[in-house]
């Protein structure tokens, strides 16, 4: 587990698995002030294989005292400045098997613990720059070119708040919001629907198949289903059918 650790006025804060998105706006995860400090300035992906930075367009971040943009992996030790607010990535040490965790051993009277519901669903890119990053799917995410956008995808032909993706226990709804060029569900185009685990999701001609955590080996095969024409497999039936027939005479 790691923690940000700021030089200023700000509570040290504990980062668990999850996205945490850091800003001036009163709802983001990581509240920071600062005057330069954007309400969504930039997120922290923080998984098993550590943290990831993703920084708004316009933002300004320094890493280590290099001004620094898009998307890049964090190191322990590394230092971060959110425009003027300074903090430093630091790793706490595990409880080995058989310890009592030493008690707040990390300042925790002045420890924030930052808690976010682990994802369901990811989407995994197919095409383009992104082929084979995935985007957690975290609450209601707006796709889109806006800077605002919860997953801001960098292409012209998208619209600047292109569809909006929903969560829920039967699938993720999709809902586009007047897009030029559209948003599909398995190859059609869609004003709404509820695409489910393995399915592929479009904008305009960018294409993500939606995965399940915990479940993504078996979401091939219902994406694959999706594009073959019913009439086929009921002839792939039928024939394995007559062939059982056959043999048994």
């Amino acid at each position: 587990m790691m923690k940000l650790v700021f030089a200023a006025d700000h509570m040290q804060i504990l980062l668990e698995p999850g996205v945490k998105r850091i800003g001036s706006a009163p709802d983001a995860d990581i509240v920071l002030r600062g005057e330069g400090v954007l309400p969504q300035h930039c997120e922290m992906q923080v998984n098993a294989q550590g943290v990831m930075l993703k920084i708004a367009r316009g933002a300004a971040v320094s890493v280590n005292q290099r001004l620094v943009d898009g998307l890049l992996s964090l190191r322990p030790g590394d230092q971060i400045a959110f425009d003027t607010v300074e903090a430093t990535l630091v790793v706490i040490d595990a409880v080995r098997p058989g310890e009592r965790p030493a008690t707040p051993e990390i300042d925790d009277v002045n420890v924030t613990t930052v808690r976010a519901a682990l994802p369901k669903y990811t989407l995994r890119a197919l095409t383009g720059r992104m082929l084979g990053r995935s985007y957690p799917l975290t609450g209601a995410t707006v796709v889109g070119r806006a800077p605002d956008c919860q997953l801001r995808l960098d292409d012209t032909n998208l619209s600047r708040k292109h569809a909006k993706l929903i969560p829920t226990n039967e699938g993720v709804v999709i809902e586009d919001l007047g897009s030029t060029n559209g948003s599909f569900h398995n190859g059609k185009r869609v004003q709404r629907a509820v695409a489910q685990a393995g399915d592929e999701i479009g904008f305009d001609t960018l294409r993500f198949q939606l995965l399940e955590l915990g479940q993504e080996g078996m979401a091939s095969a219902p994406a694959a289903r999706a594009g073959v024409p019913r009439w086929v497999w009921l002839v792939a039936a039928l024939s394995v059918a007559a062939a059982l027939v056959f043999a048994l005479r």
